[in-house]
């Protein structure tokens, strides 16, 4: 009559222990998606500062090109 009840137990054991290496395998596959996220923004982060400071010079440079030929008034306005 105990045999009954231990095999249960041990079903409801080795449910449990299923559920949980599918609930790990799950949040293996959630971490490295987060991980590729994670570096993605981190490659547009850097492009996106280079882009802003070659704009920045650019822009500096086009200015010093406007006021040797005489584009601009001394204040900057065009």
């Amino acid at each position: 009559m105990t045999e009954k009840p231990d095999n249960i137990v041990l079903e409801h054991l080795r449910a449990l222990r299923a559920d949980t290496a599918a609930l790990r395998q799950g949040q293996t596959h959630t971490n490295e998606r987060l991980t590729a996220i994670e570096h993605h923004m981190a490659g547009f982060f850097g492009t996106s500062r280079l882009q802003e400071e070659l704009i920045t010079d650019l822009t500096e440079r086009l200015e010093r090109v406007e006021r040797r030929l005489g584009l601009v008034d001394e204040q900057g306005e065009q």
